[in-house]
């Protein structure tokens, strides 16, 4: 029995595809606020933020990624559901392909945080943290499969017998929830 669930223990850590500073935040975890008030006393503090990525800027020895700040999750996937706070230069070494980094992709960034840049957005000046990237990970977009089995009278007029009276509005009206 011993065996079994150190197999699986062993096992389940090895299906987890998300690099280990992904998954677990730095202690303590930096907020994105608290940096924008004092961003020098956070100087080479280890930081773990995500958001949507708003454009990559490729140079001769560097990317630079500029992302939409959003909490995240106990797994480091940003919450795309509350409100953004600002925005964050991120800095890779590496090339960084932008057609993989496209507009509104997910992104979780591991690094650490190296000071702040005044970028102008139109005619506003604002303030972003940088981040020098240790490591990072694309999350996959969520995608939403619609089935819609035959079609029958049964389920053209709303006369559904017991079997089928789910289906209703779970595969022929695709907006009901």
């Amino acid at each position: 029995m011993k065996w079994f669930l150190l197999l699986s223990i062993f096992f389940l850590q090895a299906c987890s595809n998300l690099p280990v500073n992904i998954k677990n935040a730095p202690r303590p975890d930096l907020q994105f606020h608290h940096v924008l008030l004092d961003s020098a006393s956070f100087q080479n503090q280890p930081v773990r933020w995500g958001g949507t990525v708003i454009d990559v800027v490729n140079k001769a020895q560097e990317t630079e990624i500029q992302i939409m700040y959003y909490p995240l999750n106990y797994y480091g996937r940003p919450l795309l559901n509350k409100p953004p706070s600002g925005r964050f230069l991120s800095i890779s070494k590496q090339f960084l392909d932008p057609a993989l980094y496209t507009t509104d992709t997910e992104i979780t960034i591991a690094g650490s945080l190296q000071g702040t840049v005044e970028k102008t957005i139109g005619e506003k000046i604002i303030t972003m943290p940088i981040i020098v990237i240790d490591n990072h990970h694309i999350w996959p977009k969520f995608q939403q499969n619609y089935y819609r089995p035959v079609d029958t009278p049964y389920f053209e007029y709303g006369y559904h017998y017991y079997p089928y009276s789910f289906y209703r509005c779970r595969y022929r009206y695709y907006n009901c929830y």
